[in-house]
């Protein structure tokens, strides 16, 4: 092939990059310098373990939950050092942060050298964060957690796309700067989390028997269904107005199968059934087939080669609270947890980790893109183990869950924070590790809720 000659324009871009260089490298030093300083910000506990090697919780769940949950409520106001003015809303009303942000530095500072740094997930994270202040009022008995689960629930509803549209109803997978779409998404919403905020608004509704958050679930599942393709899935990342599709597959559609048949209960006579049948079918001769879990997560651009766990754990989860009346399903929850288990994801490691210094505890990497162990990740396989131990009576699945749980106590600091991870020896120079992110803070209290609501038993 013939050498492209050096043209002017090939000089001039030379000449820019060597004039900004000097600076392109500062601002890379100072970048680098602000998230390596983070560490100073975050306390690792040695690990305690009793006579047989098994891993203790450095506090009880109790104490971890409530130290979470003051953090979030008492302590977050003050400690947030971004601009105040980016929380208020377009009506001037001031939101709590994580209405707005999903990640901040670790002494609450906003990184604006990311491009993520003004940037917030409602539809995923927002019910994240819905589930847990609903299990906390459920757990605690005081009203003002439910009061601000409903102040989430009812934001994502008038923040949602016109109901008129073909995907009307949706709430936005992604806010950006305070406003509906952006980042990676565009113009588009995600299908699969409009179908687990649907889910969070039914919890509520049964908490509060307020017809609005039932209204907004079945709104969701009706737009749904009538978007269902004749294969029983829907796209990923779709414009709501124009019914373009910017990315095709995900293999989160777990969630559209339980909010089908929980709107079926609901609404009698206005059955979903057929549209859960259709996809369930999908995700048997689908993703549990193939193996193909990928399509999750709002910032990650689309990659062939990624595989993530969050949606398969929570197949795994239905697959195992159902075994009883499909007792066929057990067989499937195995072979998923396999997947995780055992499967290669990248070089010669699987999602599972027990090489850090709190083993013989699992942690749980996120994903390919991300292959680092989470606290939120760890709690959830955890949640997931309580499931298989309660469809197998399996004391290896109860116990694997305990050591994970213990583990996730861990990651409490002093302020009441939840760390992203506490493996710094083997994660450190990885700049993501140096981060705080609500949902991971939330997800975990979450999980630790359910532990301690349903007794483990």
């Amino acid at each position: 092939m013939k050498q492209r000659p050096y043209s002017c324009s090939r000089a001039g871009a030379f000449l820019l990059t060597l004039l900004f260089l000097p600076i392109l490298s500062q601002a890379q030093s100072a970048h680098e310098k602000q998230w390596l300083e983070q560490r100073k910000y975050m306390t690792f506990a040695p690990a305690q373990r009793d006579t047989a090697g098994r891993l203790l919780p450095l506090q009880s769940y109790d104490e971890t939950v409530r130290r979470a949950m003051h953090f979030i409520t008492d302590t977050l106001p003050g400690w947030f050092l971004g601009d105040k003015q980016t929380l208020q809303d377009e009506n001037g009303v001031k939101r709590p942060v994580y209405f707005f942000y999903s990640n901040l530095m670790y002494n609450g500072d906003v990184s604006k050298s990311d491009l993520d740094h003004f940037v917030s997930y409602p539809a995923f994270h927002h019910s994240l964060f819905i589930r847990t202040f609903i299990d906390f009022y459920r757990y605690t008995g005081e009203t003002r957690y439910l009061d601000k689960a409903r102040d989430l629930a009812d934001w994502n509803i008038s923040h949602s796309t016109p109901a008129k549209y073909p995907y009307g109803g949706m709430p936005y997978s992604t806010f950006e700067e305070g406003k509906p779409g952006g980042f990676r998404d565009g113009a588009c919403i995600m299908t699969d989390k409009a179908a687990i905020m649907a889910l969070a608004y039914l919890q509520l509704y049964g908490q509060t028997d307020e017809k609005r958050y039932r209204d907004a679930a079945l709104l969701i599942g009706k737009k749904l269904a009538e978007n269902q393709s004749s294969e029983g899935n829907w796209p990923f990342r779709v414009n709501p107005l124009t019914k373009e599709v910017k990315e095709e597959y995900t293999s989160s559609i777990i969630y559209a199968v339980e909010l089908f048949e929980q709107l079926d209960r609901l609404e009698k006579g206005k059955s979903f059934l057929k549209n859960r049948d259709k996809a369930l079918q999908w995700l048997m001769d689908g993703p549990v087939e193939t193996l193909q879990w990928k399509g999750f997560y709002e910032d990650i651009p689309e990659q062939a080669g990624n595989r993530t766990n969050w949606d398969c754990i929570d197949a795994i989860r239905y697959f195992a609270r159902n075994s009883k009346t499909h007792p066929e399903y057990l067989g499937t929850a195995l072979k998923l947890c396999s997947f995780i288990n055992d499967s290669i994801v990248t070089g010669d490691k699987t999602f599972l980790s027990t090489r850090h210094p709190y083993a013989p505890a699992e942690a749980v990497r996120e994903q390919a893109a991300c292959f680092i162990p989470m606290s939120i990740h760890s709690a959830h396989w955890a949640a997931m183990m309580l499931e298989m131990y309660r469809a197998t009576e399996d004391d290896r699945f109860r116990e694997r869950a305990e050591q994970t749980m213990n583990y996730i106590t861990y990651h409490l600091q002093p302020n009441g924070i939840i760390l992203l991870d506490v493996d710094y020896p083997n994660e450190g120079r990885r700049m993501v590790f140096n981060q705080f992110w609500f949902s991971l803070h939330f997800g975990s209290t979450l999980f630790l809720l359910e532990y301690l609501l349903n007794n483990a038993g």
